[in-house]
């Protein structure tokens, strides 16, 4: 009996885990500048780094236009991000963004 209690407290435990982690949390940041990716081939805009001076969030930037570099930055440079993602800040494990949104 007690082992059947001990499987099901654990399983009930790992569940509640993976549920928590799909939770979606919004963060809304300021963009700090944009950049062409070589490896990917997209642009990318990175934000302002959070208040510890280590953690910014990094999102694809379409330019469907064709728009030059210098050009993405002056249009996107000091605009709000609205980003929604699942996972735990805390640990940096697993974070996926799941939409962003420029809000300016």
């Amino acid at each position: 009996m007690k082992k059947l209690v001990l499987f099901v407290l654990l399983f009930v435990a790992f569940a509640g885990q993976a549920f928590a982690s799909e939770v979606q949390t919004k963060a809304i940041e300021t963009i700090d500048y944009i950049y062409y990716d070589l490896a990917s081939g997209v642009y990318m805009a990175d934000t302002v780094l959070d208040e510890s001076g280590e953690g910014f969030w990094s999102i694809e930037i379409d330019n469907e236009e064709g728009e030059s570099l210098e050009a993405l930055n002056e249009r996107y440079k000091g605009k709000k991000v609205e980003i929604v993602f699942v996972g735990n800040l805390d640990t940096n494990n697993e974070i996926e963004i799941v939409s962003s949104q420029i809000l300016d």
